[in-house]
């Protein structure tokens, strides 16, 4: 009966993102828990609810879904990290971060209206060709706030960061996930060059 409870009560939002995955056919698996992976960008006071590994030949290599619980002040809040690996290994001055900044018609309850890339001074052409690109800007719209991240230290490559503060993310279609690909390409491309 407490296994039962116990089950009830799990955050499922790893299981629904691996649904999700397969049913718009992306070849994906759920990992064991407790693997290393499970580690990226997970501060003591977060937890993370497992690791999708994607198997099909796609730039992004697993997605960490990490929670941080309600709390007296604050609502539930989800992130999903989307990883890409890259052989190009990255020094702290070569770090690369653009983010969104969406601007609403009425401030935390409006509609997007539109999305500011903001960056470092090492990730200004990125900034520059994700503004450009209006699917990527319809995406951020529609999904939430991205941020984009070189990473360093035991793991050499980028970081996709979905979050959403007072919802987990909605289901994604095959368009979105190639679009979250063609994001994960062009990090990729920057290394390449």
């Amino acid at each position: 009966m407490k296994k039962r409870w116990k089950e009830k009560i799990r955050d499922k939002s790893r299981d629904n993102l691996y649904q999700n995955l397969v049913n718009i056919e992306v070849d994906c698996e759920l990992a064991e828990r407790g693997i290393n992976e499970e580690k990226l960008f997970n501060p003591w006071y977060r937890r993370s609810l497992g690791i999708i590994n994607i198997n099909s030949n796609s730039p992004i290599k697993y997605v960490n879904i990490i929670k941080q619980d309600r709390s007296k002040d604050s609502p539930p809040r989800w992130w999903y990290f989307f990883a890409i690996p890259s052989y190009k290994i990255r020094s702290k001055d070569d770090y690369l971060e653009v983010k969104t900044i969406r601007k609403k018609t009425f401030p935390i309850w409006g509609k997007v209206k539109s999305v500011i890339w903001k960056s470092n001074d090492n990730a200004k052409k990125l900034a520059e060709k994700f503004t450009e690109d209006s699917e990527i800007n319809e995406l951020v719209m529609k999904l939430g706030d991205i941020k984009v991240q070189s990473l360093h230290k035991n793991f050499s490559g980028f970081s996709i960061e979905l979050e959403n503060r007072f919802k987990q993310i909605p289901s994604l279609n095959l368009h979105q996930w190639n679009i979250l690909n063609r994001i994960s390409s062009m990090c990729i491309d920057l290394d390449n060059n």
